[in-house]
């Protein structure tokens, strides 16, 4: 996410000296500022709160928001195939992160699993997930401020990343692991869930792709199901085991099929 600290670029927020007398912005330093002073601010000024110090968030880039949709679409995409409970959200979405009033986030993307935090005004205390995509701007905030906000309040697992160099950094904060590297031309795997894998070089075609895994595997069902009970009708009127598998295999759909496949269905191994 882009950022402006309050004591410098003002003016590419198109905020005057005037406007941040008339909204209490001028403090600097920590301590300075609350949650309630944040929820004072009109809704259009986005900010974020890190110890009691304000920092104006700059309106993201297309590349900034292209990522931030396509890595959303892919987790909740998995949850809804997988029925789960968890819930994704983008930004802005805030995230009273130490349930105090001097701290207040709005990652770019959360993956919150105890819907007892989720709140109208948003998420009280620590999601399990938390990805920023890292801006020139940001580099500072991510990588340093944030990791150690995230660390301290007890976030599973942080991702950082990074557009220029097409690399993503992944902090397994819950079990304190050691910081990895991966390239956006892999697919990532997400720590907190045993099988989901984020693909950021396809970010978009990801739900085809999907479609076709689950025709391809529902096909295969429909295979095994007709090889179980060709296998079932062929036991019946023929003497051994030896003539199902030349029976099984003189059908063009199973004649791939290997004896261990067809013994698996027979019910015994030979």
């Amino acid at each position: 996410m882009e950022y402006a600290r309050i004591r410098k670029e003002e003016s590419e927020m198109n905020l005057t000296q005037e406007d941040l007398e008339r909204m209490g912005l001028t403090r600097k330093g920590k301590w300075q500022y609350t949650v309630a002073d944040i929820e004072a601010l009109p809704e259009e000024v986005r900010v974020e709160l890190i110890d009691g110090e304000l920092f104006i968030m700059e309106a993201p880039e297309f590349d900034h928001q292209d990522i931030l949709m396509g890595l959303s679409f892919q987790i909740e995409l998995y949850i809804q195939r997988k029925k789960g409970k968890c819930r994704v959200v983008p930004a802005p979405f805030g995230v009273y992160i130490k349930k105090d009033i001097h701290n207040y986030v709005m990652p770019d993307i959360s993956l919150i699993c105890d819907e007892g935090k989720l709140e109208r005004k948003g998420c009280k205390g620590a999601p399990d997930l938390v990805i920023e995509i890292v801006s020139p701007s940001s580099r500072k905030m991510d990588y340093i401020r944030k990791l150690a906000l995230y660390q301290e309040s007890g976030v599973r697992e942080y991702w950082i990343v990074d557009p220029k160099s097409e690399q993503v950094t992944i902090y397994g904060l819950e079990h304190g692991d050691m910081p990895v590297q991966r390239s956006f031309s892999e697919r990532i795997k997400v720590g907190v869930y045993d099988d989901l894998y984020l693909d950021l070089a396809n970010l978009h075609g990801t739900l085809d792709e999907v479609l076709t895994e689950e025709r391809e595997d529902a096909i295969q069902q429909g295979i095994q199901q007709g090889l179980a009970a060709l296998i079932y009708s062929l036991k019946a009127v023929l003497p051994d085991f030896d003539a199902v598998c030349k029976a099984v295999t003189q059908n063009e759909i199973y004649k791939d099929i290997s004896r261990d496949e067809i013994a698996r269905h027979y019910g015994s191994k030979h």
